[in-house]
């Protein structure tokens, strides 16, 4: 099956099949957004970068939750699990041309921070499994598990000129980064453009100007 990218209407009726909508989206990114912009040069190196990976997939857990999905940390993986069963959806940062319709689907795209032994099986089996392409099965009920479940990743950037999304199918990874795609959904409304949310800033460390202590030799007794 050939890898394919919605966007438009495309891209809404795609998160309709799968039980969301292009808010459930927002709001996951507006809550990891709000959380790293608490973040200071005062606070550990990357912890803006980390308060956004977790209170993103807790915002998305939060807001999923009162719908019947379940969520799992199993193997240090944030999954959020839809109530058939039948798939997850971890949020995750990425690097390159995230939420851009114009990226190809293997290379252009890719997770930001390099993914272990664990991802690399997810995504394996993400690619096994096709070309079934995961939707929801309200009539299927039995209890799954998790890490046999296909996972999609809510990828968000930072930049400039703000924050990008999109929500992709991982098949393939090359060393220790997933970049190959065979789905790609890339909604039309991006609200979070603009510097202010220009999270990796935070996460820069601010020039420091060198310390000099005085040294002063007292002269022989």
């Amino acid at each position: 099956m050939e890898p394919v990218c919605h966007v438009g209407v495309a891209a809404v009726q795609r998160l309709h099949e799968l039980g969301l909508t292009p808010d459930d989206l927002h709001k996951a990114i507006a809550g990891g957004s709000a959380e790293a912009r608490l973040c200071t040069e005062m606070d550990a190196p990357g912890m803006a970068g980390y308060a956004f990976w977790s209170r993103s997939n807790r915002t998305f857990r939060e807001r999923m939750a009162p719908k019947g999905w379940a969520f799992s940390n199993a193997q240090s993986i944030l999954r959020t699990i839809h109530p058939s069963g039948s798939f997850t959806i971890t949020a995750v940062s990425g690097s390159g041309m995230v939420g851009e319709e114009a990226a190809n689907f293997s290379g252009d795209v890719r997770t930001k921070n390099p993914k272990g032994p664990a991802v690399a099986k997810l995504v394996e089996r993400n690619y096994v499994q096709l070309p079934l392409f995961p939707v929801a099965r309200p009539d299927v009920r039995d209890e799954v598990e998790v890490n046999e479940l296909p996972t999609w990743f809510l990828l968000y950037k930072s930049s400039k000129e703000g924050l990008s999304f999109e929500l992709s199918l991982p098949v393939e990874m090359h060393g220790k980064h997933v970049d190959t795609w065979r789905e790609r959904i890339i909604l039309d409304d991006n609200p979070f453009l603009g510097a202010e949310f220009d999270i990796k800033r935070l996460d820069e460390i601010p020039a420091m100007s060198p310390v000099e202590v005085p040294v002063e030799f007292k002269g022989a007794l």
